[in-house]
């Protein structure tokens, strides 16, 4: 009774003291078509991705009738205070909302006016750079609910256009949304919310070829508690559909971060269907948060605990559709446990047949190896773990629809802080369903060797006005524009005084690899064009040295 009093009087004395509480939001219902290259995609701002109900788009190639993805949605789970919190669904109620939570934590009361996906694209700024007036897509971006801007004024806190600040494109189309988990009751995990506010966004890139078939997101995670969120996975769940939908395999590579579905065989029928040589579809996580001291190789280079080293891939689950011990997933510990492959009951996953049932098969003595990634082996070899391959003696399953889950951790997000997970979705077509599976391998391993260029903002501000009309010149060197760029960018450069100056471009690893400028020059504005049509795409350094000066550039060059 005592400690009751005093815990009243506590509330009672302190009436400021604001506690987050579960909203009444509606369910999001916006969506918006990612349609810049080679694929046109389904987004949507509930936390699926691609379907919610009829259609269901992921459609490659962009307008030839087959899609390669059913349905896709994010799960998150972690622990606060020592209690397990889940935001994740498969198929619907979801466990997002529109919108953005206050500082206390709480959705807003009417979560409407946020249920909308924003979008820019290259059309929008370069009209506006021309001087053909300003779209409803840069008017309307939503700078401040946290939608990135690239500062043009001087001042990160305003959008300005006319003094210069423009939407942060990211290759040639960009969709941004914002969600939270609190808005309403997690029916399908049947969780507290956990009280995340989440940014979200999805890009694509015009570029001929892998680049124009592969779509890339960004996940940005606020914790809005006031306790940290530990021991937090980010899953992707993905229903993958290869055109026709019953004859696929699921597979993982874990060096490349790495996973994907293709066809069991060389056709792929029915009127949806790929027909011959059918793709493959893989999904990678892009390293992005630093990994604590956690004696696991994180980005599983050999390594461990080396300076640097980042998160990605944590494990691989395919799960069965149905309710077994091993299927689908129904509760928030569930969901939980495969983000950690573990199953229902939280057993581990051992390699072998399907990850679990292979303890009714001793016959065939598989070692008792524990793993995280479903279907490890290599598909083109037929070696074991592969679904050719169930039990290293050649056993291979019946081809069907496949589901599972792709997840990245652990991490900690401390109280108000945010971390951002990235990845990719790559669609590769080879000469056969498994050649398909050889070219995904080789595309992934393009995009991760310079995967930050797929988030370097597109170079489309405004050239300054002192590119036309000159200032009086001072000491300094301007970012090259554009960055990134595809085949030639310029560099320019002022000095104050007639200078010796040397200026040139590097790769990664230190070797010059053209030399632009190397002369006595006269005070004033100059410019210098680097033409890379006969470099590969990656990241390039360049250097101007004046007198005993140096300053240092990065450059981002995509093909």
């Amino acid at each position: 009774m005592q400690k009751r009093f005093w815990t009243l009087l506590f509330f009672l004395l302190l009436p400021h003291v604001a506690i987050a509480q579960t909203g009444t939001c509606e369910p999001a219902l916006a969506d918006a078509y990612l349609d810049a290259g080679n694929v046109r995609a389904r987004i949507l701002n509930n936390g699926a991705l691609f379907w919610r109900g009829s259609p269901h788009v992921y459609e490659v190639p962009k307008g030839g009738g087959s899609n390669a993805i059913f349905a896709a949605s994010i799960w998150i789970g972690g622990m606060i205070n020592g209690f397990r919190r889940v935001a994740a669904s498969r198929y619907g109620p979801w466990e997002f909302w529109a919108g953005p939570l206050d500082y206390t934590g709480n959705p807003p009361a009417d979560c409407k006016p946020y249920d909308r996906i924003w979008e820019i694209r290259t059309e929008d700024i370069q009209a506006f750079i021309d001087g053909e007036g300003v779209s409803n897509n840069l008017k309307n971006w939503p700078w401040h609910l946290g939608a990135p801007v690239v500062d043009g004024d001087g001042n990160p806190n305003n959008y300005n256009l006319e003094g210069g600040d423009l939407p942060e494109l990211l290759g040639d189309q960009r969709l941004w949304w914002i969600m939270n988990d609190r808005g309403n009751i997690h029916y399908t995990s049947d969780s507290d919310p956990i009280g995340l506010e989440v940014h979200a966004s999805a890009h694509a890139f015009t570029h001929p070829g892998f680049i124009s078939n592969s779509t890339f997101y960004s996940y940005k995670l606020i914790n809005k508690n006031n306790a940290p969120f530990d021991k937090a996975f980010f899953g992707l769940f993905k229903d993958i559909d290869l055109g026709n939908f019953d004859d696929d395999y699921v597979g993982s590579d874990s060096l490349l971060h790495l996973s994907y579905g293709y066809n069991a065989d060389n056709v792929d029928e029915g009127g949806k269907g790929y027909g011959l040589a059918p793709p493959a579809i893989g999904f990678t996580f892009l390293e992005t948060e630093l990994a604590p001291p956690d004696s696991i190789d994180n980005d599983r280079d050999g390594e461990i605990d080396e300076p640097d080293e980042k998160i990605g891939a944590y494990s691989m689950v395919y799960f069965k559709s149905s309710g077994s011990v091993n299927g689908d997933p129904q509760t928030g510990r569930h969901y939980y446990n495969y983000m950690q492959s573990r199953w229902k009951d939280d057993a581990p996953m051992y390699k072998g047949y399907n990850g679990y049932d292979w303890r009714t098969n001793v016959d065939d003595d598989l070692p008792l190896e524990t793993t995280r990634f479903s279907y490890s082996g290599d598909p083109v070899t037929k070696a074991f773990w592969t679904e050719f391959n169930i039990n290293n003696q050649g056993r291979a399953w019946r081809p069907a629809d496949r589901r599972s889950v792709f997840s990245s951790g652990p991490y900690t997000i401390a109280s108000f802080d945010t971390i951002e997970v990235r990845l990719a979705i790559v669609w590769s077509r080879g000469r056969d369903n498994l050649d398909s599976v050889t070219e995904l391998k080789k595309d992934v391993r393009a995009i991760r060797s310079t995967s930050d260029a797929f988030y370097t903002p597109a170079s489309m501000t405004p050239k300054p006005a002192d590119f036309r009309q000159p200032p009086s010149p001072v000491l300094g060197f301007d970012q090259n524009f554009p960055n990134p760029f595809t085949q030639s960018t310029t560099l320019r450069y002022s000095l104050p005084q007639s200078m010796q100056v040397r200026l040139a471009v590097y790769d990664i690893l230190g070797r010059e690899v053209a030399l632009l400028v190397d002369a006595q020059q006269e005070a004033g504005i100059h410019t210098a064009d680097f033409d890379a049509e006969d470099l590969p795409a990656g990241v390039y350094l360049a250097r101007i040295e004046l007198d005993f000066l140096q300053f240092t550039k990065r450059m981002v060059l995509l093909r």
